[in-house]
């Protein structure tokens, strides 16, 4: 009895999140009912009061006024009524406004761990919830700070490391300890000025390590100065079909109905807060589902959704047909079973080799290289592709 007492105080709780606003609410339309159904009395009792009712009380015929007569049943059954609606409107009201003051409280618990300067927080509604435009900008937002800053504090990382190759070399040039001390003390101070500044903003580790690693390190060996083939500046010979993330290239010679097939997304949308409409019937609109499908998936599972984002993918009967491609475009031999290139933001797939697992791959890799604003080493993004292909069914 006490678990289940427990229990009912949590459930209240939880939907009285924002307990003020809903009560204030509540009660304001419950004091309108209150008012209309005492309205409602007075007129009735008004406009019939010169009217007469008759009427058997104990056996006797008695003549009463109208408004006498119906005072008492139309007194209790407002009563009633108000009781009966004042439930209602609570438990109604309470469902509604949880909608609304739900998002409220998370808005206004995250914003106020973002003006501390975590600059690691998402906001993260419920699929119902309201106000999930303004969390997605907000999102978007901190996204557009979260990558320069961070590549600020890996540059200044870098810029304390010359100083210290700057006194070092005064050292060399036959400079004292004191007369370094005090050529580089400016730019030191400088230095740690910004660095005071950045200290504001907590960003994630992971972040900084990116950002540092594309500071120090190559680009993603996708931005390789390749010529695309001609086959993929004309669309002759192709079955094209557009999708939210994607603009799918069929050849025309691969089997639809078994790209259809071996893409399989079983388990892929389970636990998803936002899925694409359902397709259509035809074989190229359900691969076209498929892919979007998995393009949620992923970006929820590397919480990173770059905005307007959208992929081109070409398809080609078999490996030798994406070997040919490859070899065309870096003058290399392909080892790949699919690839992604971000120059030309182009997934090239077979359908010998199709799974949705492969597909989760690569698309990890677009959705990475959209997200920083300096692509990550070839070692990085690998890593993070793996790691949406082996959680894909999560």
């Amino acid at each position: 009895m006490n678990g289940a007492d427990s229990r009912n105080r949590r459930s209240i709780k939880n939907y009285l999140i924002k307990r003020r606003l809903q009560t204030d609410f509540i009660l304001k339309f419950c004091l309108l009912l209150v008012l209309a159904c005492a309205i409602m009395i007075a007129l009735v009792y008004l406009l019939s009061e010169k009217t007469t009712t008759t009427s058997f009380e104990n056996l006797r015929l008695t003549v009463k006024s109208t408004a006498d007569f119906i005072l008492p049943t139309l007194i209790l059954s407002s009563f009633v009524a108000i009781i009966l609606v004042a439930i209602a409107t609570i438990i109604v009201f309470l469902i509604i406004t949880h909608r609304i003051a739900g998002p409220l409280h998370r808005l206004e618990t995250d914003l106020t761990e973002i003006a501390k300067g975590n600059l690691t927080k998402d906001i993260h509604l419920r699929k119902k919830d309201e106000f999930k435009t303004l969390a997605a900008i907000i999102n978007s937002l901190l996204r557009n700070l979260r990558n320069p800053i961070s590549v600020s504090q890996a540059k200044l990382n870098e810029l304390e490391d010359d100083i210290n190759d700057v006194k070092a070399g005064l050292r060399a040039k036959g400079a004292s300890e004191d007369e370094a001390d005090r050529i580089v003390k400016p730019i030191r101070k400088k230095a740690e000025q910004i660095k005071h500044i950045f200290s504001f903003f907590k960003i994630s580790s992971i972040a900084i390590f990116f950002a540092f690693t594309l500071c120090m390190s190559a680009a993603h060996a996708n931005v390789t100065d390749g010529i695309p083939p001609a086959e993929l500046i004309s669309d002759e010979g192709w079955t094209i079909t557009k999708s939210i993330f994607c603009t799918l290239y069929f050849r025309y010679d691969v089997d639809i109905d078994a790209v259809n097939h071996r893409l399989d997304t079983y388990k892929i949308d389970y636990g998803l807060l936002e899925k694409p409409p359902q397709p259509g019937e035809s074989a190229k609109e359900r691969v076209a589902y498929k892919f979007d499908l998995i393009f949620y998936k992923v970006q929820e599972l590397l919480d990173m959704r770059p905005a307007n984002l959208h992929l081109n993918v070409r398809i080609y009967r078999d490996q030798g047909d994406l070997d040919k491609i490859y070899m065309e475009i870096f003058d290399q031999e392909n080892k790949f079973i699919a690839y992604y290139i971000f120059k030309i933001n182009t997934l090239f797939a077979s359908e010998a080799k199709m799974s949705a697992n492969v597909m989760a791959h690569e698309i990890a890799h677009c959705i990475v290289d959209h997200y920083f604003s300096v692509i990550p080493p070839t070692k990085v993004a690998e890593m993070i592709a793996q790691y949406a292909d082996a959680h894909l069914r999560d």
